[in-house]
């Protein structure tokens, strides 16, 4: 098959969950021989250049076009109260990236064209409407849910306002998007069911990302150093969020707990805030050593090796969090919040701890770290849950037999 894909950011190198999610799409299907071509956006966030591909993908055609995405304020505002569209979704469209689209659309055919995120939905109207060709529509997460929590827990009256007005707004917008895509690709259960409330009609597949997991293995030990790890995009704001209520909230209760215990934040372009907060607690008296953050990192997997426990102190998203599919699949204990594991059919103290309160996150770490038995056991059964639920090469066949049933 001649496959398209649209997506809002370079699915390489895959720097955050839904690059991931697209790359590991876009990998999966060329490996089973099909003709790839993904169509994408350089922002002023993410950019990379077809030259620095690595090698593995040049049979993958790419078209890449530069986007200023940079968040205006007074635009935004102006979006809410007098547009239909969502900033958060207007400002990945203009002249030139519909021009090269249509360019790409008149110079090859394709028999499916994927739309990644609901950021990329506007393109849709680009679309040919040939019944050969079928258009799916993929998205990352339900984008309401997400401005809904974040508008719960802010504390700034303002903002708080703002967040949920555009909820309100991002609702109205995903649930008229979703009647006009007739195959639409959730990544969670949760998602899948709203998505299919919003449209009966559509043929819906729930199609999580995959990983590769290693046998289950009973003699899997805490290191003799434990080191809590959080990896994640610092400029996203339900990262930022949950990330200040960890260090301000639960770190100071934590290192009270259990003396000796480091903690390692990795991720890119971090918040000026998240960074004068993470700076005060390494000039605070005897903690300089107590917190690494390294910043964006070059291995995932050297990263996962350095610590024990994965924290996701989130209080707000929706989807999935690949980050806890990956700590996972390398043996790392996980402690979240529900929001956190939302998507994920975990089991609180049994493959995940579950912590929604500071005083419950405290006794979560403490417990894995204490309690070395209790520790195999969270980290081989969650092995376990991946193994049935997110085996990676099942997936991408799952995905290559729905595009050939539409």
């Amino acid at each position: 098959m001649r496959i398209l894909f649209l997506t809002n950011k370079p699915p390489y190198p895959p720097r955050d969950g839904s690059s991931l999610a697209t790359s590991q799409m876009i990998t999966g299907l060329n490996a089973l021989g099909h003709e790839m071509h993904v169509f994408y956006l350089n922002t002023t966030k993410h950019v990379s250049h077809t030259d620095r591909m690595p090698p593995a993908l040049k049979d993958i055609s790419f078209t890449p076009v530069y986007i200023q995405t940079k968040i205006r304020y007074f635009p935004a505002v102006l979006s809410l109260l007098f547009s239909g569209t969502p900033y958060t979704v207007s400002r990945f469209i203009n002249e030139e990236s519909r021009k090269r689209l249509q360019r790409l659309l008149r110079e090859h055919s394709f028999d499916i064209i994927q739309i990644e995120g609901l950021s990329m939905t506007p393109y849709a109207a680009l679309l040919p409407s040939a019944p050969d060709i079928r258009i799916v529509f993929r998205p990352h997460n339900t984008e309401y849910v997400i401005w809904q929590k974040m508008a719960q827990t802010e504390k700034n009256p303002v903002k708080k306002i703002y967040f949920y007005l555009l909820a309100r707004q991002i609702r109205k917008y995903e649930r008229n998007t979703a009647v006009i895509f007739r195959a639409i690709l959730p990544i969670s259960q949760d998602d899948s069911s709203q998505f299919l409330t919003w449209n009966p009609k559509a043929t819906i597949l729930t199609m999580p990302f995959g990983v590769d997991a290693p046998a289950a293995k009973t003699e899997t030990d805490l290191p003799g150093s434990p080191t809590l790890l959080f990896l994640g995009s610092l400029d996203w704001q339900p990262n930022i969020k949950g990330l200040t209520w960890f260090l301000t909230d639960i770190w100071p209760l934590i290192t009270e707990r259990i003396p000796g215990i480091k903690i390692r934040i990795a991720g890119r372009n971090p918040d000026d805030k998240l960074k004068h907060i993470i700076q005060k607690i390494k000039k605070g008296k005897g903690k300089t050593s107590a917190i690494d953050f390294p910043g964006e990192i070059d291995s995932t997997e050297d990263f996962f090796q350095s610590g024990a426990i994965f924290i996701v102190p989130l209080l707000a998203g929706s989807g999935i969090r690949i980050k806890i599919l990956e700590a996972m699949a390398r043996k790392c204990a996980v402690v979240s919040t529900s929001t956190g594991a939302t998507g994920i059919p975990v089991t609180h103290s049994h493959d995940i701890l579950i912590a929604n309160h500071p005083r419950e996150f405290v006794n979560a770490v403490e417990r894995l770290i204490k309690d070395p038995p209790f520790y195999r056991k969270i980290t081989g059964n969650a092995l376990f849950l991946l193994q049935k639920h997110f085996d990676k090469s099942m997936i991408i066949r799952n995905l290559e037999n729905f595009y050939r049933n539409l």
